[in-house]
């Protein structure tokens, strides 16, 4: 069964040789915040006026990782080791809350149950929150379902979208609220985490062209599999209210690789999402073997986690991506057609993240 057939019955079933900048890393911190305030300058090479080698990203001089990279563990303060002692004790869920989908959410969904359902009363129904509203005329209008016109009445908008991009829309939009929770304390690094899951959703679907891979299931896929950040933002968040501790960005992010399929796994069983899409989030680190059923699904997650790292929608890393075992166990090493997405991935990327 298809991953959005699985959710769908889950869900309403009754009960230059320059590498770019990084585009989010907080730096100083502001006073009474758990949060930096983040320099959002974003270099892309292939629009900086160099020459076409100078745009070859993929390719950055000096480059010789060849696998993904494992960060490190920072020098941690003793308020940052009392935060990592309290994520690690959340592990089991106990006396942890969690982040529910959203409930405007769950009722479009069960509106969309019927094959045959009604189009205009999805969009009344919709209409009937301001936010979702909002985030569907976004959606219409962004770069991946956008057509010759802009869209701005919500009845077109829904349908130019069709059911499948609207259900997509609606885990996008409890991500979001997830996300943001709360954010007053944690807006920057809500942030980053947001525009990290858009821009791994816009990869995954592009990739998807490369592979067998349903383009809506990679484009889950990339916007879920590292969801269990946002359980690492939401404690940081409360602990943040107790101890006035302002956590680095490096720390956080440490926490954010350590933690984040524990609690990954806990978001996607009260989400009730899909057994494979569980498993992919709760297990996507390490390299797949050749008998693994979801080989191509985790190399793909892994492909994706390292292009975004090096065009700034990750923790920074250069790679030399065309000799990297992922990039050659997908067979992409050779294909035009793939260096043709990388030279175009950049501006796609901005444009997607800035759009939504």
């Amino acid at each position: 069964m298809g991953v959005w057939n699985w959710l769908w019955e889950a869900l309403t079933r009754e009960p230059s040789r320059t590498s770019p900048a990084p585009r989010s890393r907080p730096g100083g911190s502001t006073e009474g915040s758990a949060v930096a305030t983040a320099d959002r300058t974003h270099h892309n090479p292939a629009q900086s006026g160099g020459d076409q080698e100078d745009a070859r990203w993929w390719a950055p001089e000096g480059a010789l990782l060849t696998e993904p990279v494992t960060p490190e563990r920072p020098e941690l303060a003793p308020e940052a080791r009392a935060l990592e002692n309290l994520l690690i004790s959340h592990f089991d869920g106990h006396d942890l809350k969690l982040p529910p989908l959203l409930h405007v959410a769950e009722g479009i969904l069960s509106g969309l149950r019927d094959p045959k359902c009604n189009m205009p009363a999805i969009a009344n129904q919709i209409a009937a929150d301001q936010v979702v509203t909002a985030a569907v005329l976004r959606m219409a209008n962004s770069p991946l379902y956008r057509g010759m016109h802009k869209i701005t009445g919500l009845q077109p908008a829904v349908v130019r979208l069709g059911v499948k991009a609207i259900r997509t829309l609606m885990m996008h939009e409890s991500l979001r609220a997830a996300m943001f929770h709360g954010a007053g304390v944690s807006s920057e690094y809500a942030r980053m985490l947001w525009e990290r899951s858009l821009a791994g959703a816009c990869t995954m679907r592009g990739l998807s062209r490369f592979s067998s891979l349903n383009e809506e299931d990679a484009h889950l896929i990339g916007l879920l599999h590292d969801i269990g950040g946002v359980i690492v933002l939401r404690v940081a968040h409360d602990d943040h209210v107790f101890t006035r501790y302002d956590i680095d960005i490096d720390s956080f992010e440490y926490f954010c690789y350590e933690c984040h399929q524990e609690f990954g796994e806990l978001v996607a069983d009260a989400w009730r999402l899909p057994d494979t899409l569980k498993t992919l989030i709760t297990s996507h680190h390490k390299y797949p073997a050749e008998n693994d059923p979801l080989r191509r699904e985790r190399l793909l997650i892994m492909l994706t986690d390292m292009i975004n790292s090096m065009l700034g929608y990750g923790p920074p890393a250069s790679y030399d991506l065309l000799n990297t075992n992922v990039v050659k166990d997908l067979g992409l090493a050779e294909r035009r057609d793939f260096v043709k997405y990388l030279e175009e991935l950049p501006a796609q990327l901005d444009e997607t993240v800035s759009a939504f």
